[in-house]
């Protein structure tokens, strides 16, 4: 079976805000991470607020020894600036097409 690429996420700690959420994304931008926006939305008001729940970041690339060099320095550099990271995980890409909605 050949892969596609390879996904890596990293969990961290919920209600990552503020000036901490800009330290996550420039830490995560420096190693090739993007961070997730979750944003909740509640119907009867149609607006967004950011969600109280873990926050994450993902990375793509095509070998796994790249992927897990990313992730190693990634959850290394999170937790000497005290996040705590909950999750991380690579999965190997078999088959991802984008379809018109």
């Amino acid at each position: 079976m050949e892969v596609h690429y390879y996904e890596c996420h990293v969990t961290v700690e919920p209600c990552v805000e503020e000036e901490r959420l800009l330290l996550l994304k420039k830490v995560c931008k420096g190693h090739q991470f993007r961070v997730a926006d979750l944003l909740l939305v509640k119907r009867k008001v149609e607006t967004a607020a950011r969600s109280n729940k873990d926050s994450f970041c993902t990375t793509r690339a095509s070998t796994l020894s790249e992927t897990q060099r990313r992730l190693n320095a990634l959850v290394e550099i999170l937790n000497n600036n005290g996040f705590k990271v909950w999750r991380a995980k690579i999965e190997a890409v078999i088959y991802d097409e984008k379809f018109d909605k």
